[in-house]
C-alpha cells in the first residue's frame, strides 16, 4: 500500500513533464512554422518586385527584319523608334533587286505572310529606303496592338503583290536597360549630319573613343567607310551591317589607328573624316 503511494507521485511528475515537454515542442514547430512562412512571403514578394522591374523597363527601340517574299529579291530591316512623347518613326530600308517605282508600305494587322488590314501607312519605299513619322502614337501604344507585322508592296498598281514583310516582336526590342549597359565607355565625339553635310566635317580621336553621328537630314541615312558602294576601307564602320541600321543615331568606336573616310551610301556626296590616333 505504502508502494503504490510512492509510485503516484513519480507517475505525476512523469507525466506533468510529458505534457511540457510535448506543449514546448508544439510552440518551438510553431514558431518555426511562422519563421518559415515569413521566409516564404519575403521571397515571393522578392520575385515579384524583380519581375514588375524587368517589365517595366522602358523599349525604346523596335527592329522588324524584312523578309522577301514573292522571290521580289528584295529584302531588309525597318527600325522603329519613338522621338518625343507622342510620335513614332518608321525607317525602312530593302536591299536587293531595286524598284523602278514607288513601291507603297503600312504597317498591318496580324502576321506575315498575309497581314490583315492596314493599321498605319507609311512613306512609299524609294530606292530601297524610306522614313515616316506617325503622330499620337507611342511605343508602348504599339507594342500594345501586338499582332502587327510592316509590309511593302511591289507597286501601287500590283498593290496585291507583297515584294518584303516582317513581324514586328517585343522579342526584337532594345531597352533604356540595355542601351545602358551596352554604351561605350571611351570619349564620344558627336558629328551631326543634317542638309548641308557633316559637322564638324573631321575629327580628331583617340583610339577605343566613339564617334556618335546625329541623322538630322528628315531622309533615310546609313553611313559607311570608304569607298562607295564597297566600304572595305573599314568593312566594320558601316552602320547597315550593325544593329543601328535605319536608326537615326550611329555609335562606332574606332579600334584602329589611321584616317578614316566616310559617306552617306544613301547620299555617296555626303562624305567626313575621322582621324584616330593612338
Amino acid at each position: 500500500m505504502n508502494t503504490k503511494q510512492g509510485m503516484a507521485p513519480a507517475l505525476a511528475a512523469i507525466i506533468a513533464l510529458l505534457v511540457i515537454g510535448g506543449g514546448g515542442y508544439a510552440i518551438k514547430k510553431s514558431v518555426d512554422n511562422k519563421e518559415k512562412n515569413k521566409d516564404t512571403v519575403e521571397q515571393v514578394s522578392t520575385d515579384a518586385s524583380i519581375n514588375a522591374n524587368a517589365t517595366s523597363t522602358p523599349v525604346t527601340t523596335l527592329q522588324v527584319k524584312l523578309s522577301e517574299q514573292n522571290k521580289s529579291g528584295q529584302s531588309g530591316q525597318a527600325v522603329i523608334t519613338q522621338t518625343g512623347t507622342s510620335t513614332v518613326k518608321v525607317v525602312l530600308n530593302l536591299t536587293g533587286k531595286p524598284s523602278g517605282t514607288p513601291q507603297p508600305a503600312h504597317i498591318h494587322v496580324g502576321a506575315c505572310p498575309n497581314p490583315g488590314a492596314v493599321k498605319y501607312p507609311l512613306t512609299n519605299v524609294g530606292n530601297g529606303a524610306s522614313q515616316t513619322e506617325i503622330p499620337n502614337v507611342t511605343l508602348e501604344q504599339l507594342v500594345s496592338e501586338l499582332p502587327l507585322a510592316i509590309n511593302v508592296h511591289k507597286s501601287a498598281a500590283e498593290a496585291s503583290v507583297y515584294v518584303a514583310c516582317g513581324d514586328i516582336m517585343l522579342e526584337a526590342a532594345t531597352t533604356t536597360a540595355m542601351e545602358d549597359k551596352d554604351m561605350p565607355k571611351g570619349k564620344e565625339t558627336k558629328v551631326t549630319y543634317n542638309s548641308q553635310g557633316f559637322s564638324p566635317k573631321s575629327v580628331t580621336i583617340q583610339k577605343g573613343d566613339t564617334v556618335v553621328f546625329e541623322i538630322k537630314t528628315g531622309k533615310a541615312a546609313s553611313i559607311a567607310s570608304d569607298p562607295h558602294p564597297m566600304h572595305t576601307g573599314y568593312p566594320e564602320f558601316d552602320q547597315y551591317k550593325s544593329d543601328q541600321r535605319g536608326a537615326s543615331t550611329f555609335r562606332f568606336t574606332f579600334d584602329k589607328v589611321g584616317t578614316w573616310q566616310y559617306h552617306d551610301h544613301l547620299n555617296a556626296n555626303m562624305t567626313g573624316t575621322v582621324i584616330v590616333t593612338e
